[in-house]
């Protein structure tokens, strides 16, 4: 290769050096590229009840502020007996939901609610809204889907007016073990799944029916956090639970007029049309 003589490289050496000095001269005064601004994510407003505004009166509680209002009512099975649904309605009750049927805790029979056929025209002709309950004992989905088929025959055209709920507790037997005591907690919360869907395929909405114990315990609530949720919680001003409420069972020992002995009362929380 031919060499380049002194004087070309003191000269290419100039103009490399020019050169550069250019170049860190535009970055000096260089204008800082200006950035497209993110458009700000604003989260969906979240929408709650207000458990401190509460009202009692007589003890029937009541709730409304600008996104609710409220409905007082009760729920019956045949451990209320026959009820006077007048005297109910005088009362003030609102709505009742009835339990429809059950499986038993032993057995596993299947059974209906000895006086549902008699709570469901009283309410009716009472104008009193319905809705119904079926106390589960499923050990697995393809029982939960049985007792849900079982519901459907129990209630064959009769209409309802708020989602069928599927109750499913803890049984306490003095001298016999209840057959759910080895279902997991997995379990327990696929029975629901499974209860819930089959009558959602059917046409139905549901609802599920818990309290402290069990949905720590024995749900998975994260799987079933987006269904309505009715919670029993008893001796407290408010209910404490991490997730939204539909309807608040507060009390196990309410006395209604028209119901001989302790009452179960529940306020339910009604969403406002927002557009109005």
């Amino acid at each position: 290769m031919k060499k380049l003589k002194t004087p070309h490289i003191i000269i290419m050496g100039a103009i490399l050096f020019v050169l550069l000095f250019i170049c860190i001269i535009g970055l000096l005064f260089r204008k800082p590229k200006e950035e497209t601004p993110t458009e700000a994510v604003v989260p969906e407003e979240v929408i709650a009840v207000d458990y401190s505004k509460i009202e009692s009166i007589s003890g029937k509680y009541s709730y409304e502020d600008e996104h609710f209002t409220s409905s007082f009512g009760i729920d019956v099975s045949t451990f209320q007996d026959k009820i006077d649904w007048k005297k109910v309605k005088d009362y003030g009750v609102e709505f009742a939901y009835l339990r429809i049927g059950r499986r038993g805790a032993t057995t596993g029979n299947l059974y209906p609610d000895d006086f549902f056929e008699a709570n469901y025209k009283g309410a009716r002709d009472n104008d009193i809204k319905v809705g119904v309950y079926f106390f589960s004992q499923a050990i697995n989905e393809k029982e939960a889907v049985e007792e849900a088929d079982y519901l459907l025959k129990l209630l064959g055209d009769k209409k309802v007016d708020f989602p069928i709920v599927y109750d499913c507790e803890e049984v306490y037997l003095d001298d016999e073990t209840p057959r759910t005591t080895n279902v997991t907690k997995e379990q327990f919360t696929a029975n629901a799944l499974a209860f819930i869907r089959h009558l959602e395929a059917k046409g139905y909405t549901c609802m599920i029916y818990t309290y402290q114990y069990w949905a720590e315990n024995f749900y998975d609530m994260e799987q079933l956090k987006d269904y309505p949720l009715w919670y029993a919680q008893y001796d407290v001003k408010a209910p404490d639970f991490a997730y939204p409420i539909t309807i608040w069972q507060y009390s196990h020992t309410g006395t209604i007029n028209g119901i001989e002995g302790a009452a179960d009362m529940n306020i339910m929380f009604i969403r406002k049309d927002i557009s109005e």
